[in-house]
């Protein structure tokens, strides 16, 4: 076996060692995401005062279930990215024939959006854990009955003016899901994940390249996010879920996370390929999926001023048409 063919398989071989790792790292922080409440346990109780009227709103059914929520948030944008991205990577391969390498674009996309997911979730739990905001609902679904066997409504605490911390709920239509729900109302989570998934969709639809380019599709679907996501935080308001405090911070947790993770993980990348455009053209043809215009990019941008890091088509590799 030559060098070059040594060389080379040690590449692939590197590569496909990074590509089970960061599917082993993702499942598994994918899986912690979902037990941090389980993991924590309850969350921290807080009082109320008998005559707090932004904890006196009807219980309602969410207009924005949370299947709706990740289909909208999650399903449909990562199936988006991947579509999109496979069918640039087909557009750029002559014959349509891709390699595995041409495919790392799709996955080095999925993977950052995915993280970014991860982070979001881990936030917003740890902060409903903390801080256990009671909802605008929690008199119509707890039902408190006070220290003294007394509730809210008899005249002696209606107007008392006195902080309750001990107190059980007796409500008789209440379910074991609602009572310990009640407590959670920072930040929104429906808020948190929809601004985080379709803001991060709008961000990379800002980096890829249309034809013809003076289209108004994409500010058209960007549009179209920002209007899902904006319903589903109003939404929340409306069907007294949350204050409207807790969808602002969920808003602006969701689509901060989603601007981090696009700056982060572009520069990690223009680093990576400036590092293997120095050792060569064909390092740089491997670390950037095998697309030769990424390496043209690189090389250019080494002795050009550098771009704000916030273009998504850093985090594709810059696999643009």
């Amino acid at each position: 076996m030559s060098v070059d063919q040594r060389l080379n398989w040690l590449s692939v071989n590197r590569g496909h060692l990074r590509l089970l790792l960061d599917i082993i790292l993702l499942g598994g922080l994918l899986l912690l995401s979902r037990n941090v409440r389980r993991l924590s346990g309850a969350a921290t109780k807080r009082g109320f005062f008998c005559d707090d009227e932004s904890l006196m709103y009807p219980y309602k059914e969410n207009t924005v279930t949370s299947s709706m929520l990740h289909w909208i948030s999650l399903y449909l944008p990562v199936a988006a990215l991947v579509i999109i991205d496979t069918y640039r990577c087909w557009r750029r391969v002559a014959g349509g024939n891709c390699r595995w390498q041409q495919f790392w674009p799709v996955f080095n996309t999925v993977r950052w959006f995915l993280f970014g997911h991860v982070v979001e979730q881990f936030i917003k739990d740890m902060g409903k854990q903390v801080i256990g905001r009671l909802r605008p609902h929690f008199f119509d679904v707890c039902r408190p009955q006070l220290a003294d066997g007394g509730t809210c409504l008899d005249e002696a605490h209606r107007h008392g003016g006195i902080y309750h911390m001990d107190y059980t709920c007796h409500s008789a239509d209440a379910t074991p899901e609602m009572l310990r729900d009640m407590n959670v109302s920072f930040p929104s989570g429906h808020s948190s994940m929809a601004f985080y998934g379709l803001v991060f969709m709008a961000l990379y639809l800002q980096s890829i390249r249309l034809s013809p380019s003076s289209t108004l599709l994409r500010p058209l679907c960007q549009l179209v996010c920002v209007a899902l996501a904006t319903f589903v935080g109003l939404s929340r308001v409306m069907d007294y879920k949350h204050h409207w405090s807790d969808v602002v911070a969920g808003s602006l947790l969701g689509a901060s996370v989603a601007l981090a993770v696009v700056r982060g993980a572009a520069q990690q990348h223009r680093l990576h390929l400036q590092a293997a455009t120095a050792k060569g053209p064909q390092s740089a043809a491997v670390a950037s999926g095998g697309n030769v215009e990424a390496v043209a990019v690189a090389t250019a941008t080494a002795t050009a001023t550098e771009q704000l890091p916030h273009d998504l088509c850093e985090v594709t590799c810059h696999s643009s048409n």
